[in-house]
C-alpha cells in the first residue's frame, strides 16, 4: 500500500489541527442539529440495544437451538453482516440520500430480527443475525456519515462522543430487559422487541429535516460501485477463520493463515483502485499503513475495537459455569460499554496536549484490563470481575472519538465521507475477524470441549483474554505514530 501524507484544510479539528478547544455541547444541541442528532443516536440506540439484548439471552438461545461450538459465530455473522452494510453506508447516502438510507438499514434490520426469532435451529438463527448485522452496520455507519455531512467540523468529536453515549444507554438497560426475557423462558420476544422499534425510529427519520451538504440523492450515483469482489474476500477471510475456530489445531491453523493471505489480498485490491465518488473503495487511502498518519489512526482504533470481543464471552462463563443469572452476565459484559462511555465523555473536550495523551495511554489501560479480567473470572468473585473490565472500556472511550476525528481530519478532501464512515467499517472488520479468532483460541484452550466441560470454559476464557491483552499493546505503538506524525 502506497505511502500518503495527508494534506491540511479547515475541516481539521482538534489533535488534528491544534485547537486548544472544539465547540462546545450547547451548540451541538442548537438549532438545525438537535434533529438530525436525534435520528443518528436513534438509530444507533436500537442496534446498541439489542445488541446487549441478545448478548444476555444468547446462553439460553443456544441452549434451546444447540450450537455451542457455533457460539463465537453468533458474533462472528453479525459483525460480517455489519461490515457490508457499514460499507454501503457512503454510497447509499448519495444515491438515496440520508432519509431514503435510513429506510433500507430499517428493514434490514427488523426482518433478520424476525427470522431469529422465528429460528428452530442454529442454521436459521446465523442466517437472521447476519441480516441483524447488515441492517445495525447501516445504522451505525451512517450515524458518522449524518454527522460528516451536517454538522460543522467543530462538532465532530462530540458528536461522534454522542454516539459513544447511546451506546452506553443500550448497555444499561439492554441487560435488563434481556435478563427478564431469559429468566421467563421468553428469548425470542428478545428479537420480535426490534420490529417496532424499528418502526418507531423509520417514523421519526422521515419527520426529520436532514439538512447539510451532499445531504440529498445524487441520482445517476448508485450502490453498485460497491467492491463486490473485495467485500467478498473480506467475509471469506472471516468465515476461514471462523471455520478454523470450530475445527481441531491443524484446521484452525489453516483457517487462521488462509482469513491473513484473503485480508492481505483485499488490501491490496483496495488500494489499487483509484478514489472517486460513490464509495468505489471500501477504504480511505493509507488505511491500515503505519506509515501516515491516517494508517496509524486506523490501525490503533482496530486493534483496541477488536480486543473488546472478548466480553461476549463473560455472559456465558457467569451464567453456565458460575450459576448466576442471565442478567448479571449481561451487566457484567455491559461494563465494557458504560465505562467506555464515561471515559469518552470525560475526555470529549481535552485539549490537544491531553488527548495525545489519551490515544497512548487508553490501549494501554485497556490491555491491563484484559489482563485482569482473566485472573478475575478465574477467582470467581462478580465484583473483581466488574472491576476487572472497567478500564477495558475506559482505555477505549479516552481515545476513539479524538481518534475518529483525526481520520476524518487526515484522509484526502475527496475521501472524507468515506472516512467518516469508516470509522464504523474498521471497527466491523476488527471485532469481526477479533471475534473469529476469539473463537480458535477459546476451543483449543479447551471451552467447547464436552470432556473438559466448565473446567475447559474456563481454561479457554482465560487464555483468550490473556491472548487478546496483546491487541492494545500493539495500539500503543500505532497511537505514538499516530500522534508524532499528525501536524
Amino acid at each position: 500500500m502506497a505511502s500518503y501524507e495527508p494534506g491540511g484544510g479547515p475541516d481539521f479539528v482538534g489533535i488534528a489541527t491544534g485547537c486548544d478547544m472544539p465547540e462546545g455541547w450547547a451548540a451541538l444541541f442548537g438549532k438545525g442539529n438537535a434533529g438530525p442528532l436525534l435520528v443518528l443516536t436513534s438509530g444507533v440506540l436500537m442496534h446498541a440495544l439489542s445488541l446487549r439484548v441478545v448478548a444476555t439471552v444468547l446462553p439460553s438461545a443456544v441452549a434451546e437451538i444447540g450450537g455451542l461450538r457455533f457460539f463465537a459465530w453468533t458474533v462472528t455473522v453479525a459483525f460480517l453482516g455489519a461490515i457490508s452494510g457499514a460499507a454501503f453506508a457512503a454510497p447509499l447516502a448519495i444515491s438515496r440520500g440520508l432519509r431514503g438510507a435510513y429506510r433500507i438499514s430499517l428493514l434490514l434490520f427488523a426482518g433478520g430480527s424476525a427470522v431469529c426469532a422465528t429460528s428452530p435451529d442454529i442454521g436459521m438463527f446465523l442466517a437472521g443475525r447476519l441480516l441483524q448485522g447488515l441492517g445495525g452496520g447501516l445504522l451505525t455507519a451512517l450515524a458518522y456519515t449524518t454527522i460528516r455531512r451536517v454538522f460543522p467540523a467543530t462538532l465532530h468529536t462530540h458528536a461522534i462522543t454522542m454516539v459513544s453515549g447511546v451506546w452506553s444507554a443500550g448497555a444499561l438497560s439492554g441487560p435488563l430487559l434481556g435478563g427478564v426475557l431469559a429468566g421467563w423462558g421468553l428469548w425470542r420476544w428478545a428479537f420480535w422487541i426490534d420490529v417496532p422499534i424499528a418502526v418507531a425510529v423509520a417514523a421519526l427519520a422521515e419527520r426529520t429535516k436532514l439538512t447539510g451538504r451532499d445531504s440529498s440523492p445524487i441520482r445517476g450515483e448508485t450502490a453498485a460501485r460497491i467492491g463486490f469482489l473485495r467485500l467478498a474476500l473480506l467475509g471469506v477471510a472471516v468465515m476461514a477463520m471462523a471455520v478454523g475456530g470450530t475445527s481441531g489445531r491443524a484446521l484452525a491453523g489453516g483457517g487462521l493463515m488462509a482469513g491473513i493471505v484473503l485480508l492481505a489480498m483485499m488490501l491490496r485490491l483496495d488500494a489499487a483502485v483509484e478514489p472517486g465518488p460513490g464509495g468505489s473503495r471500501l477504504l480511505p487511502t493509507g488505511a491500515f499503513d503505519p506509515r501516515n498518519t491516517l494508517g496509524a489512526v486506523s490501525l490503533a482504533m482496530a486493534l483496541m475495537a477488536g480486543s473488546t470481543t472478548a466480553a461476549f464471552y463473560v455472559p456465558y462463563v457467569v451464567t453456565k459455569v458460575g450459576g448466576h443469572a442471565p442478567i448479571v452476565g449481561g451487566y457484567l459484559s455491559a461494563a465494557v460499554a458504560v465505562s467506555w462511555t464515561l471515559a469518552a465523555f470525560a475526555g470529549a473536550s481535552a485539549g490537544r496536549a491531553s488527548a495525545r495523551r489519551f490515544v497512548i495511554c487508553g490501549p494501554a489501560l485497556e490491555a491491563s484490563g484484559l489482563i485482569l479480567t482473566a485472573w478475575a473470572l478465574n477467582t470467581g468473585s462478580l465484583g473483581l470481575v466488574a472491576a476487572a473490565l472497567v478500564p477495558v472500556g475506559a482505555g477505549v472511550g479516552l481515545a476513539w472519538a479524538h481518534l475518529g476525528s483525526l481520520m476524518i481530519a487526515s484522509a484526502k478532501e475527496a475521501e472524507r465521507d468515506l472516512a467518516g464512515s469508516f470509522i464504523s467499517t474498521l471497527s466491523l472488520i476488527a471485532q469481526a475477524f477479533a471475534a473469529a479468532f476469539a473463537g480458535i483460541v477459546a476451543n483449543l484452550a479447551g471451552f467447547a470441549d464436552p470432556a473438559l466441560g466448565p473446567e475447559g470454559v474456563m481454561r479457554g476464557v482465560f487464555w483468550l483474554f490473556l491472548v487478546f491483552s496483546l491487541l492494545p499493546a500493539v495500539a500503543v505503538l500505532a497511537g505514538l505514530r499516530a500522534v508524532r506524525s499528525s501536524p
